[in-house]
């Protein structure tokens, strides 16, 4: 991406009522006042303050920020207008015609890098921020965002560039009688401690950013559809004593105890000489491999609760025995699956918070399941086990008296964690990254 010329994009969704149009570049000041006009036009002596006038035949809002203090780091007008398209694209016609180009996905915020603004995770913190799709993904994004990964990452840099010199030092100096450190072993070890650390924070992360994939399945009449409706809060799907009404699988998004979730109804599982039904069933089946968590709706009201337990997939991933249909037979005793179970009623919404808890237990190895303060995506993870393998083979290299060799790896170990936050880049890294970003950001 250019840094040096004028871009523009709406920063904010069209068709809402009012739309924002970011302009950052050089001439941002000079464009703005060529396509926006008040009673006084923007300049430093109004900077940050929002003034009234007309773009493109239409009232508009315009405010200036003076370079560096924008969030590019660039001179940046950012122009408010009516909303709707019709509007959008005249003003965007005007400034396409006054000097600048339309900005590419994530271009504001590469500059924002680029003029260190950001570092690479609050960059990646901004993009979070747009998909979150619960409280607990905007709040990770957030300290993300205001630095709190970063600062561990960056000390987790300065800790391997001063082991690194400590080794280097030994090089330089091998005859003189120095005072070095006899602890380098034990921090080498701390700092791999603190990589394993970093990476078993990425787990909870990958669930509350990407959410968990929940499948609900069972036989015909089990109560899916309405267990699916009841987390939902609405009628989603078709609920009716018929068995077989589900005839393909029905995804919906919902947040179960601020995670995000995925949830897929699916056709009932049984045996059946419909082709449409036997479709659904083998939909349904491709539905519970792909799952995470799979609640296994089972009738508490059935004549033989044992025949419904025949019915339980045991090796589903994740699998939740739920007895549904419990209000109709509240003395029932009913017989252990084998797994991890719960007895609800999808119609009353009884125990439903039991199944919650049995849900985060599931997806916590049986534990209650905790919101990290800090949690490292995908990227990142893959870049500090490279670090990790690396500080390892430093304290192999260490022990064995091969200080060019330790700080060699140890060199690694810091170009790995540099990728994090941008300390070091690459190209087709920052590209990676950027183009994750929608239009205007």
């Amino acid at each position: 991406m250019n840094t040096s010329d004028n871009i523009a994009a709406p920063a904010s969704a069209v068709g809402g009522a009012v739309t924002v149009i970011r302009i950052s570049g050089p001439d941002a000041l000079h464009i703005g006042n060529s396509v926006w006009q008040g009673k006084v036009p923007l300049s430093d002596k109004n900077k940050r303050k929002m003034l009234l006038g007309n773009t493109a035949g239409d009232t508009a809002l315009a405010v200036y920020m003076k370079s560096p203090h924008s969030y590019t780091g660039d001179d940046v007008v950012e122009l408010q207008c009516h909303g709707g398209a019709a509007a959008a694209a005249s003003v965007m016609k005007l400034l396409l015609a006054s000097g600048c180009r339309l900005a590419e996905p994530g271009e504001f915020t590469y500059r924002a890098f680029v003029n260190g603004k950001l570092d690479l995770l609050q960059a990646e913190a901004v993009a979070d921020i747009i998909s979150s799709g619960s409280q607990a993904a905007l709040h990770l994004a957030e300290k993300q965002l205001a630095g709190s990964l970063s600062s561990r990452i960056n000390q987790l840099w300065d800790d391997l560039a001063t082991l690194r010199s400590e080794c280097e030092s030994r090089l330089d100096f091998p005859d003189e009688e120095l005072d070095f450190d006899d602890g380098v072993p034990a921090k080498l070890a701390a700092a791999v401690a603190e990589i394993d650390t970093l990476l078993a924070s990425g787990t909870a992360g990958a669930i509350i950013r990407d959410g968990v994939r929940v499948v609900l399945a069972g036989k015909p009449n089990a109560g899916k559809s309405s267990l699916l409706n009841r987390i939902l809060g609405y009628d989603r799907a078709i609920v009716s004593a018929i068995p077989g009404t589900t005839r393909d699988t029905v995804d919906s998004h919902a947040v179960i105890r601020d995670i995000p979730v995925n949830l897929t109804d699916t056709a009932g599982l049984r045996e059946s000489d419909d082709p449409v039904e036997q479709l659904g069933i083998e939909r349904s089946f491709r539905s519970i491999r792909a799952g995470e968590i799979t609640l296994w709706l089972l009738d508490a009201s059935a004549e033989n609760a044992d025949d419904e337990l025949a019915s339980l997939d045991r090796e589903a991933p994740g699998v939740i025995a739920v007895w549904n249909k419990c209000d109709l037979v509240p003395d029932k005793k009913l017989p252990s699956a084998g797994v991890p179970q719960v007895q609800i009623s999808a119609a009353t919404g009884a125990n439903i918070e039991t199944l919650f808890d049995a849900f985060e237990a599931q997806l916590a190895g049986g534990q209650h399941f905790s919101i990290p303060e800090t949690a490292v995506n995908a990227r990142s993870a893959a870049l500090l086990e490279q670090a990790r393998q690396a500080v390892l083979r430093a304290g192999t290299a260490f022990d064995d008296g091969d200080f060019e060799l330790a700080a060699m790896e140890l060199a690694e170990a810091i170009h790995q964690t540099g990728l994090i936050t941008g300390k070091t880049t690459a190209p087709d890294l920052l590209d990676k990254i950027f183009h994750r970003f929608c239009l205007g950001k």
